[in-house]
C-alpha cells in the first residue's frame, strides 16, 4: 500500500511542478506584454500582475496535456536513475501499475473538464471586466519630476508638496501649447484629468492659434475616451453556452473543445506508456523525442484541420471524422515494443 501512494504521490509531484514552472513563465509572459512604459511602475506590478492571474486557469486547459507528457518523461527517467522500476517489478503486478495510472488519469481529466468548464470560464469573466477597468485608466509616467500622459502632455515641475506642483512647464502636446505657471493642482477621477495652472504664461503657436497670455487662473481637462463596452470571447461560455450561442463561430469552438477533450485522453495514453519505459529499452531518452515530435505533429494537423473548419471548409461530421481518425492513427503508430516491466 506504502508502495503504490509512494509511487502516486511522486508522479503527481512532477506532474504538478512542472505545471507550476508552465503557468510561471506564461504569467511572466503575459506580465510583460501588458507592460506599459508610459505608466508608473508602481501601476504595472500590482494591477497588471493580479489581472493577468486571472489568465492562469485558461493557461492550465491549454498546457495540460503536453504537461502531463513532459512530467510523465521527467519522472521515467528519474526511475530509471534510480533502479526503483526494477523493485517496483518486484512487489507490483502490471495491474497494479496500470491501475495507478487510471486513477491519476481520471483525477486529472476531471480536473481538466472543470477548469474548463466552470474555473476557466468565470476566471476569464472576471479577467474581461478588470482588462477593461486597466485599459482604461490614464497611462500616467510620474517620475524624476516629470509627468507624461502619452500624445496629451509632458510637464516638469521643481518641486511636490501632496497634488501641488511648484515651478512647473508644461507642454500640451496636441495643442502645441506652453505653459510657464508658479504652481499646478491636479485631479484625478474616473474619466478626466484636471490641471488648475495658477499665476504663469501660455503660449500658443500652431497653425490655428497664436498667442500669448498671462492668466492668474487657468483649467485644462483631459478626457479618456475610451470604449467601455466588453467584447466577449469563446473563453467567456462554457460548452453548454458555446453550443446554445447565435454565433457560429462559438458553436464551433464548443465542437474543438470536445477534440481537445479526446487529444487530451491520448496524450494520457501515451504518457501510461512512457513512465513504465525501463533501460532494457533502446536509447529511452530517443524514444521520449520520438513521442514528443509524434504529439506535436499530432497538434498540428489537428489545428490544420480545425482552421478549415473554424473557415467553413470542413463540416461538423467531417471534423469530427478526420481528427478522431487522426488521433487512432496516432494511438495506433506510438504502440511500439518496448521491454516494459
Amino acid at each position: 500500500m506504502k508502495l503504490k501512494l509512494y509511487l502516486t504521490t511522486s508522479y503527481v509531484k512532477y506532474i504538478l511542478l512542472t505545471l507550476i514552472v508552465f503557468l510561471l513563465i506564461i504569467w511572466l509572459a503575459q506580465v510583460i506584454r501588458y507592460l506599459d512604459i508610459s505608466q508608473s511602475f508602481y501601476i504595472q506590478i500590482s494591477e497588471v500582475a493580479l489581472v493577468t492571474l486571472y489568465l492562469i486557469p485558461n493557461a492550465i486547459t491549454t498546457v495540460l496535456p503536453i504537461i502531463i507528457f513532459i512530467a510523465s518523461c521527467f519522472f521515467n527517467y528519474q526511475l530509471n536513475q534510480t533502479n526503483e522500476l526494477s523493485i517496483f517489478s518486484i512487489y507490483l503486478s502490471k495491474l497494479n501499475l496500470r491501475n495507478i495510472t487510471i486513477f491519476i488519469y481520471s483525477l486529472l481529466t476531471i480536473t481538466y473538464c472543470i477548469n474548463t468548464e466552470i474555473i476557466s470560464v468565470d476566471a476569464y469573466n472576471k479577467y474581461k471586466h478588470e482588462e477593461m477597468e486597466l485599459r482604461n485608466q490614464f497611462k500616467i509616467r510620474n517620475f524624476n519630476n516629470e509627468i507624461y500622459i502619452k500624445n496629451k502632455l509632458n510637464l516638469f515641475y521643481d518641486s511636490k508638496n501632496d497634488l501641488i506642483l511648484n515651478n512647473v512647464t508644461t507642454y500640451l502636446i496636441e495643442e502645441n501649447v506652453v505653459i510657464k505657471s508658479e504652481k499646478v493642482r491636479y485631479a484625478q477621477f474616473e474619466n478626466e484629468l484636471i490641471f488648475t495652472f495658477i499665476k504663469g504664461k501660455r503660449i500658443a503657436s500652431s497653425s490655428k492659434e497664436k498667442s500669448y497670455t498671462e492668466f492668474d487662473r487657468l483649467e485644462y481637462k483631459i478626457i479618456n475616451s475610451t470604449n467601455n463596452k466588453i467584447s466577449l470571447d469563446k473563453e467567456n461560455y462554457n460548452f453548454i453556452e458555446l453550443l446554445k450561442n447565435d454565433n457560429d463561430f462559438f458553436k464551433k469552438s464548443a465542437h474543438k473543445r470536445v477534440i481537445d477533450l479526446f487529444v487530451l485522453i491520448l496524450i494520457l495514453n501515451i504518457s501510461g506508456k512512457i513512465i513504465l519505459l525501463n533501460n532494457k529499452s533502446n536509447n529511452l531518452i530517443k524514444n521520449y523525442f520520438y513521442h514528443l515530435l509524434s504529439i506535436l505533429a499530432c497538434f498540428s494537423c489537428i489545428a490544420f484541420i480545425t482552421n478549415l473548419f473554424m473557415s467553413n471548409i470542413l463540416t461538423v461530421k467531417v471534423f469530427y471524422l478526420t481528427s478522431i481518425f487522426l488521433i487512432l492513427i496516432m494511438s495506433t503508430s506510438l504502440r511500439k515494443k518496448y521491454a516494459f516491466l
